[in-house]
């Protein structure tokens, strides 16, 4: 089973370096590739929306051979609904790690807490692109509070800015629709997670029909802790 692992917003191929040896090690072969405007992607970020994200994902499934799984975190599960619904012939799971699910027609920004929903605007409206990134304080306390801060400041350096419209975009295939293709689904809970806290994530969870594992960890659970995460994967493959 080759499975397909889709970053979160601001990350990019790089956050999954780690849990892809370890996926290595076990038996599993994987990929990871930069969204639009991510990672080393060269697109205009003012020019993204989630389509641009979507369609990105589904040809990155369609170069691979054989039945494939989906692991997406926080923001990529906007993208990774979308995906399962396109091909349902392809892919027997999508694992949401800590992500974010919206039905068909919700728009990504509505699911994020009312107090830092301004942000996102004020800084896109800040910057030359339309698109924002959060202050090393705010990161690490939302991202990845279990690390030192050598290493949260190693991760931090490593994020791009994240484009904003991919947030304002409904959902042209949300969870309703995941779940008419048939696709089997998980859900990784992150009992640490300070950027979708437990009980939005079991409202998450509940939107494609599935009890939610909880685990300990942060949100981004690869970075600092790529083992338990590797594990975790592989145990759903």
């Amino acid at each position: 089973m080759h499975a397909v692992l889709i970053h979160g917003g601001g990350h990019g191929a790089w956050c999954w370096d780690e849990v892809r040896n370890r996926l290595a090690g076990l038996g599993h072969a994987s990929s990871a590739f930069d969204l639009p405007g991510s990672g080393s992607d060269p697109t205009p970020r003012g020019e993204i929306d989630l389509a641009a994200y979507i369609s990105s994902a589904i040809d990155h499934v369609d170069s691979i051979e054989g039945d494939v799984a989906i692991v997406a975190h926080s923001l990529a599960g906007l993208t990774a609904t979308a995906v399962g619904a396109a091909r349902p012939e392809r892919i027997t799971r999508v694992i949401f790690l800590a992500a974010m699910i919206m039905d068909t027609g919700e728009r990504g920004i509505d699911s994020i807490p009312e107090d830092r929903r301004p942000n996102y605007f004020d800084m896109a409206m800040q910057s030359e692109d339309n698109s924002f990134t959060p202050p090393f304080e705010e990161a690490c306390k939302r991202f990845f509070p279990s690390a030192s801060e050598i290493e949260a400041r190693r991760f931090y350096d490593q994020l791009t800015p994240q484009p904003l419209g991919p947030y304002l975009q409904p959902n042209p295939a949300g969870a309703d629709a995941l779940a008419r293709s048939g696709v089997n689904t998980s859900y990784v809970l992150l009992s640490q997670d300070l950027t979708f806290r437990p009980p939005v994530a079991r409202a998450f969870a509940a939107k494609v029909d599935c009890a939610p594992i909880e685990v300990s960890g942060d949100h981004c659970w690869m970075l600092t802790d790529p083992d338990a995460c590797a594990r975790q994967i592989a145990d759903l493959l």
